[in-house]
């Protein structure tokens, strides 16, 4: 008798902990209707919230004055994973003219050219302005300047001081990165090692187009 007791409790016991255990795993769970009520679908996001794309830094390296030249650099460039956009070289002065308007009488004009050269000057005409130079070199605006300023006190004409752009600037490539890489050591001397003289600048990415 005592023994079938025993056995009862038992069961008793077996049953109150198999109940109790599963309540606990119960309240350990979220409920299946609580979690899908927390998803949301992508458009259903606020704009703020969906990611934005990363930010860009940009390089320009130029100038590259041939093309075979470019295209080498940009095809290095490539390889590597690197966006890159070509542009011209930004226009480069190499030397200035000084012109001198030509006086529309004719008696003038001669004058004008005798008074030229006795200073040193035979110019050459070019729409409707006697042209002198060009300067050239390291210190050619300020043989220009002071050429001018001595012209214009012994001849008392108006002289003007004209830059001569590039007519050959070249080309730059725009290399644009994911904002926190750089450019690595190894690359940066390999370009300048490539082509001796290049300038690798950081530059604004405004207006570059996006991977």
């Amino acid at each position: 008798m005592m023994l079938r007791w025993l056995a009862l409790l038992l069961l008793l016991g077996n049953a109150l902990l198999l109940f109790w255990y599963g309540q606990q795993r119960q309240l350990a769970e979220p409920a299946p209707e609580a979690t899908l009520k927390n998803l949301h679908l992508l458009h259903e996001l606020d704009r703020s919230a969906q990611l934005q794309p990363r930010e860009l830094q940009c390089y320009r390296l130029g100038v590259f004055m041939s093309e075979s030249e470019l295209q080498r650099a940009r095809g290095l460039l490539a390889d590597k994973g690197f966006v890159i956009e070509r542009q011209d070289a930004q226009s480069a002065v190499i030397g200035y003219h000084l012109r001198v308007s030509v006086p529309a009488d004719a008696e003038a004009r001669i004058q004008l050219l005798d008074e030229l050269a006795l200073a040193g000057w035979v110019p050459q005409t070019d729409a409707g302005d006697f042209v002198l130079g060009p300067f050239v070199g390291d210190e050619a605006q300020q043989a220009a300047r002071t050429e001018r300023q001595a012209l214009m006190a012994v001849l008392d004409v108006d002289v003007r001081q004209v830059p001569i752009p590039d007519p050959d600037p070249g080309h730059d490539l725009l290399v644009s990165i994911p904002a926190g890489d750089e450019l690595d050591d190894v690359l940066r001397q390999l370009l300048l090692s490539g082509w001796p003289g290049i300038k690798i600048e950081k530059k604004s990415c405004e207006g570059v187009a996006r991977p």
